[in-house]
């Protein structure tokens, strides 16, 4: 049977950019008397294609089919990823990430499934959505980076309903991960970000035909839950304003509110997806501070609560709007994103 290509390309972690998923380096926050200076994206990096060693699959429907040994049924393989995921952290002194079977298990599992049906590679959907929108459309309110990886050749194929996953493919993919070399080491300092607290985890296997063993697609949806927050809308008319409120959980730190643009999703082929490797988290165009900043609508903070109204409006532009929230964690020097939440603006 043949073999083919496994490639993968991740986002890193908060002010570090990777290649096709976000990361954004955090604002400045300005004291009094002071403007407000915005994040600045980084250079991206990518990872090299390594290939991944075929593992045989049963094409049989139904869950009561016999698991092969070195195979995992769907819920298992994720938890066998978080099990090496979280090795990893430890060997690096940082806590465990939790499973997330909401949300971020249900975008990066819309995205893997993209990408195997379609066999492209990035964080651009073929819808045209990004990895914060599928978030935000699948009920997440939290910041979330996402890794991937895929096979690339374009090729159309048909998916597991109840695939059965060979535990090697699992293992090579976080390896692909975690043992990357600087500086092309995205997914790596991603998974090493210490204030992750969940991840979502999406695999995607295609059918194994007569000439093709099917090779599994993975996403790592890494979330940081520090708050809760009030919803917004999932569209609105440009100019329209947009309450933003939540809570901070602790050790987390409120900083302020931001607002950011990019054009509008559109239906692309999974040619110009393949093509899009690089994604940096949006730039907020507007940063909006407590009281006490120079900014042009202060934000009302009650101990570890906030709220402000914003307007939606990047100099009468529509498109895809994303609602930041920064905070400031322990250890770190300045502040990050918490939450990233869309908004379809017209």
């Amino acid at each position: 049977m043949g073999r083919r290509v496994f490639r993968c390309l991740a986002v890193a972690a908060l002010a570090v950019a990777s290649a096709c998923a976000p990361t954004v380096a955090p604002p400045g926050a300005a004291g009094s008397g002071a403007t407000t200076r915005p994040p600045t994206p980084t250079a991206s990096v990518a990872a090299p294609p390594s290939p991944l060693s075929p593992a045989s699959t049963v094409n049989a429907p139904g869950a009561s089919r016999p698991v092969p040994p070195g195979k995992l049924r769907l819920a298992d393989a994720r938890r066998r990823m978080l099990a090496l995921l979280n090795r990893d952290r430890a060997s690096q002194g940082l806590s465990p990430l939790t499973l997330d079977e909401g949300a971020a298990q249900r975008a990066g599992q819309r995205h893997a499934e993209d990408m195997a049906r379609h066999s492209f590679l990035g964080h651009w959907g073929t819808d045209g959505s990004n990895p914060e929108q599928r978030h935000t459309e699948a009920g997440g309110v939290d910041m979330v980076l996402e890794n991937a990886s895929c096979v690339d050749d374009l090729k159309p194929r048909q998916l597991e309903t109840e695939p059965l996953v060979a535990e090697a493919a699992i293992a090579h993919a976080e390896h692909l991960f975690f043992d990357e070399a600087p500086p092309n080491d995205g997914h790596r300092r991603n998974i090493l970000k210490p204030h992750h607290t969940r991840v979502g985890i999406g695999i995607a296997l295609p059918i194994t035909t007569a000439t093709e063993i099917g090779t599994p697609c993975f996403t790592q949806e890494l979330v940081d839950g520090y708050g809760t927050y009030a919803p917004l809308p999932t569209s609105a008319r440009l100019g329209q304003t947009v309450h933003v409120e939540g809570t901070i959980t602790a050790p987390a730190v409120f900083g302020g509110v931001g607002i950011a643009r990019v054009e509008a999703p559109r239906p692309q082929s999974p040619a110009e997806a393949n093509k899009r490797r690089v994604y940096p988290v949006p730039t907020p165009f507007q940063v909006y501070w407590p009281r006490g900043f120079v900014t042009p609508i202060p934000v009302e903070v009650s101990g570890a609560t906030f709220r402000v109204d914003v307007p939606l409006d990047d100099q009468g532009r529509p498109g895809l709007y994303e609602i930041s929230v920064f905070g400031k964690l322990p250890g770190t020097k300045s502040h990050g994103m918490l939450s990233l939440r869309t908004i379809e603006v017209r």
